[in-house]
């Protein structure tokens, strides 16, 4: 049975009003989120996140039916607005200069294995003035666009991507970004608004991110000590993860979303980085 990190409803959250709600789903890998968010008073209604067990991963589509059929906000609702994010660590961003839309799959088969029965989709990231492609299993990615119907299916590594650059142009110096969750780290690198680096990597232990928290700053020249690290997804000040990077990463901080939705009493103790990456997707 899927674990649960997190399964708050706040007492606002009202069936009959969801034509004024909006679901944000995170998933694709061995995880999965969402966030219902009240549009007309910016409130956040609900928020749970679940981690698959090894064996649910092994029968991924089966095991989102059950989770979906199980959960009353899920199974019958239908919101105002829908967002599907994706998990894939098979992406990749080419410059819109260089984007040739019949080539999709050729651009990513160049950098990883896309099997036949791959969905291969792009989508443009305005401040970076480029496409974004990513490979998604087909079966993986139907069963939730099947069974929930999102009005938009993007990869998280869009909204993410213009977030931190937004925040560091705004601050003007360099900064490493990761968004941690499951089993899945996601890793950017900005200096004054511009990408340096990104990468997603999949760890079972502390130490492998770690590994590839370092060596984000290693292709950017940077000294850890010295650029700071925003983090945002399942991760806390308590954690054994956040002790492992504070021994190499001296200034750590918690990502801020622009507009956060006001927290109802149910989740005021809820920190705003946790949910970081649904918000990114709106």
């Amino acid at each position: 049975m899927a674990i649960s990190s997190y399964d708050i409803t706040a007492a606002a959250f009202q069936p009959g009003k969801a034509h004024n709600y909006e679901l944000s789903i995170l998933t694709g890998m061995d995880s999965f989120a969402y966030i219902i968010r009240d549009r007309i008073k910016n409130q956040l209604l609900a928020y749970r996140s679940l981690s698959l067990t090894p064996e649910e991963q092994k029968s991924w589509g089966e095991s989102i039916y059950r989770l979906i059929k199980a959960d009353d906000k899920l199974r019958s609702l239908r919101y105002g607005s829908s967002v599907l994010g994706w998990e894939s660590p098979r992406m990749t961003l080419v410059p819109d200069a260089l984007y040739q839309e019949h080539q999709n799959r050729q651009y990513l088969e160049q950098l990883t294995l896309i099997g036949l029965e791959d969905l291969v989709r792009s989508e443009r990231i305005n401040d970076l003035e480029a496409q974004l492609i990513f490979g998604a299993s087909k079966n993986r990615l139907d069963a939730v666009e099947r069974r929930l119907s999102p009005l938009r299916t993007t990869h998280m590594a869009g909204g993410l991507l213009t977030a931190w650059g937004n925040r560091s142009r705004r601050l003007r110096h360099q900064a490493v970004s990761a968004s941690v969750r499951g089993g899945r780290l996601f890793l950017a690198a900005h200096q004054n608004g511009n990408l340096l680096y990104f990468n997603t990597f999949t760890f079972r232990k502390a130490p492998d991110a770690v590994y590839y928290l370092l060596l984000a700053y290693q292709q950017c020249g940077w000294t850890p000590k010295r650029v700071p690290l925003y983090l945002s997804g399942e991760i806390t000040d308590q954690s054994e993860l956040f002790r492992q990077f504070y021994r190499y990463v001296e200034d750590i901080r918690f990502s801020a979303y622009g507009a956060p939705p006001a927290n109802p009493p149910e989740m005021t103790s809820l920190p705003g980085h946790v949910f970081f990456e649904l918000l990114c997707l709106g």
